[in-house]
C-alpha cells in the first residue's frame, strides 16, 4: 500500500515542535531593535569621548578657547561634530553640546555634556530621558 501524504499525528507533531521553537526563539528577538538603538548611541558617544573630547581639552589648555569667535567649549564642539561622519537618527542635536532623544526613531536616551577642567578632558554622558538617570561613559 502507498502513502500519499503525512498522517494527522504526523502534522500534530511537526505544529507542537514549531510552536515550541517559537516559544523559546520569540523572547530573543522581542528586545533586538531596542538593543540596536541604544548601542547606537553608546557608540556616538565613545566616539565623541575619543575623539571631540580630548580635542575639545587641547585647545581649552593651549588656550585658543575664549579667544576670537570660540568663546566655549561648545562653540568650538560645533565644529568639531562636523568631522563625525553622521549623527544617529536616534538623538537629536541641540544648540548646546547636548543631544536629546529622537523617540520618533526609537531613541530613549539622551546625550549630555560635562565640560571638563585642567586634569580631565570634558566627556559626553548617557541619560534616561524617561527616568533621569544617567550613565557616564
Amino acid at each position: 500500500m502507498k502513502r500519499a501524504g503525512f498522517t494527522m499525528i504526523e502534522l500534530i507533531f511537526v505544529i507542537v515542535i514549531l510552536g515550541i521553537l517559537a516559544a523559546v526563539a520569540l523572547p530573543k528577538f522581542i528586545g533586538v531593535s531596542e538593543q540596536a538603538h541604544n548601542s547606537k548611541v553608546d557608540a556616538f558617544v565613545g566616539t565623541l569621548n575619543r575623539t571631540v573630547g580630548p580635542a575639545l581639552w587641547a585647545q581649552s589648555i593651549s588656550g585658543t578657547i575664549g579667544t576670537g569667535l570660540v568663546t566655549t567649549l561648545c562653540d568650538t564642539q560645533a565644529e568639531l561634530l562636523l568631522q563625525l561622519d553622521t549623527i544617529p537618527e536616534e538623538l537629536s542635536h541641540q544648540n548646546d553640546c547636548t543631544f536629546d532623544a529622537n523617540t520618533t526613531a526609537g531613541g530613549k536616551f539622551g546625550v549630555d555634556f560635562m565640560d571638563g577642567n585642567a586634569t580631565s578632558a570634558p566627556r559626553w554622558k548617557v541619560s534616561d530621558t524617561a527616568s533621569g538617570a544617567v550613565t557616564t561613559w
